[in-house]
């Protein structure tokens, strides 16, 4: 498939949704070739949509992080917008979940502890930049060569903003949502806490806390009712407790609280334990730009 980019290949589709596609390709630059990310943005309003992507764009060329994908550039084509980005090629964290679930084992907790570390050095790094990145799920998290965790799809993200803004829009993924955005009100980076909550109980668990008591078909109004009842004043997690140690349990259960000014704030997070902390710290010295 032609892409508009002459030093551009297709050569699979990795996946689609309303936005368009994003495609697996192969870039030549001189003699040399490596496998890139497309994301392929059809704009079907360019006049509202434009925005919103160059929104994107700007704020993943801003980024550079050994747990951030790493955007490449972009050039529009025939009605499209490509953002060509660096490849994780081992899949996500929602691979892991699936074949955890598949062969009806569990996560070691070596690997959950690196994962966890890996998410939140790519957190903190994001909102020390003032980014809230508002979409975080298993399928946001990919994997590269070393099984290292990096946050893709800033396609929602907001750079933080004055409070005099107006409330933000319900975007997002209803299960992963934080409660104050499901209710319209402004989230900050609590709401990002939340969410990286709910990947780190599926991950010991296998499944969303919510999900049992939901259909795919269930409205938006069903989900936050669902949430509500689950998540007030915390979610509780002793399920957690009965294959891990405790710690896992109350990371979920200070991450995965109703009302923002009670949850867990990420400083606190990096402090909770100290093989948390020691994970962090030694990796603080040897990131690999």
């Amino acid at each position: 498939m032609d892409l508009g980019d002459a030093n551009i290949r297709a050569l699979r589709v990795l996946g689609e949704g309303s936005f368009g596609r994003v495609f697996l390709c192969v870039e030549r630059n001189g003699p040399k070739e490596r496998k890139v990310c497309v994301k392929r943005i059809i704009m079907r309003n360019p006049k509202n949509q434009l925005r919103l992507i160059k929104e994107e764009i700007y704020i993943i060329s801003q980024l550079r992080h050994p747990h951030i994908v790493q955007f490449i550039r972009s050039f529009m084509h025939s009605g499209t917008v490509n953002i060509v980005m660096e490849y994780a090629p081992n899949g996500t964290i929602r691979d892991v979940i699936h074949t955890v679930n598949q062969s009806n084992g569990r996560l070691g907790e070596r690997r959950l502890l690196h994962y966890l570390s890996d998410m939140i050095l790519g957190l903190e790094y994001l909102h020390i930049r003032h980014v809230i990145h508002r979409d975080i799920k298993p399928e946001n998290m990919l994997l590269d060569a070393n099984d290292r965790v990096k946050y893709a799809d800033f396609g929602i993200s907001n750079v933080h903003v004055p409070a005099s803004q107006q409330p933000w829009q319900v975007i997002g993924t209803p299960l992963y949502m934080a409660p104050e955005i499901m209710c319209g009100a402004k989230c900050d980076f609590k709401s990002d806490i939340w969410s990286l909550g709910l990947v780190l109980y599926e991950l010991c668990l296998g499944r969303n806390p919510f999900q049992s008591l939901l259909r795919p078909t269930d409205p938006f109004e069903q989900v936050r009712c669902v949430v509500k009842v689950m998540a007030q004043p915390r979610l509780d997690c002793q399920v957690i407790r009965r294959r891990y140690k405790p710690i896992w349990a109350r990371l979920c259960e200070l991450m995965v609280v109703y009302k923002p000014e009670q949850r867990i704030c990420l400083p606190d997070l990096i402090c909770i334990d100290p093989c948390i902390t020691q994970m962090i710290y030694s990796r603080y010295f040897n990131y690999d730009y």
